[in-house]
């Protein structure tokens, strides 16, 4: 069958249409950061993430805080403190990742917030990369990584914009095929995560039958929340845990919580008013 000839010219660029997007697509994809890393085989990279509103750093140290919605920065500094005689600039942000590959695998990871980079002609600098998918990247690297990049990448996770990373600590938590440090590393940023699932999250893991270790730092991490989460539920656990050592764990954390409310129900504990 013959085309007509006045149909040719729109054939020729339908099929152009056609082989551009398949283009555009293949590029795109050669183009994701995963796919930017994975081509660097022996070396070192690094880019930058937005910074969550609560986070600020000076470049050797960062600083974030606790409850993730106060402007006050009252948490501990990840790193070395001002002097007394010179003022700590805290930056907003950017989030700064240093990855390290070594025979086509990340080796390792270094994370910082603030600063400038030091120029280095031989790092691979990718540039900003948005929140979503440099956080996306962190967190496949904590779920899949080796325990030292695991770690580091979840800590850097809770550092960028917009992020929810519970989800993917909450399977790190509970993945019986992980170490204990990964586990427990899981367990303590699922303390530091804001929602209104994470109590009922922490409590549960405390219950779970398994590692005496991480059901621990699941209390403790659970004494870190806001009192009004904190407090109750601390006492549920210190009434009916069915492991003795966890119920004196989670007494602990009470009396540790130095609450007017919760030193109150201890003593009528201990008088055995209850």
């Amino acid at each position: 069958m013959t085309t007509p000839q006045a149909l040719r010219p729109w054939m020729a660029w339908a099929l152009a249409a056609v082989i551009g997007a398949g283009t555009t697509q293949s590029l795109g994809a050669q183009n994701t950061l995963d796919a930017r890393i994975q081509a660097v085989r022996n070396g070192t990279l690094r880019f930058t993430l937005p910074a969550a509103p609560y986070v600020c750093g000076n470049g050797s140290s960062w600083y974030r805080s606790r409850d993730g919605r106060s402007g006050s920065y009252y948490g501990m500094w990840n790193g070395s403190t001002s002097s007394k005689d010179v003022e700590t600039i805290c930056d907003r942000g950017p989030v700064r990742i240093v990855v390290v590959r070594e025979e086509g695998d990340t080796r390792s990871l270094r994370h910082y917030v603030g600063g400038r980079w030091v120029p280095q002609d031989t790092v691979t600098d990718l540039g900003a990369v948005s929140a979503a998918e440099g956080g996306a990247w962190l967190l496949r690297q904590a779920e899949r990584g080796g325990d030292k990049v695991a770690r580091t990448a979840m800590n850097a996770a809770l550092l960028v914009d917009s992020l929810t990373p519970g989800a993917t600590l909450l399977r790190m938590a509970r993945d019986s095929s992980r170490s204990q440090d990964v586990r427990n590393s899981a367990v303590f940023w699922l303390g530091e995560v804001v929602g209104d699932r994470v109590a009922a999250t922490l409590d549960s893991i405390a219950y779970e039958p398994g590692d005496r270790e991480v059901r621990r730092t699941a209390i403790m991490a659970m004494a870190r929340r806001p009192k009004d989460e904190a407090i109750p539920a601390l006492q549920k656990l210190a009434e009916s845990l069915p492991d003795r050592e966890l119920r004196r764990t989670a007494i602990m954390a009470l009396a540790q919580t130095r609450d007017t409310q919760a030193i109150a129900w201890l003593e009528r504990r201990m008088n055995g008013k209850e």
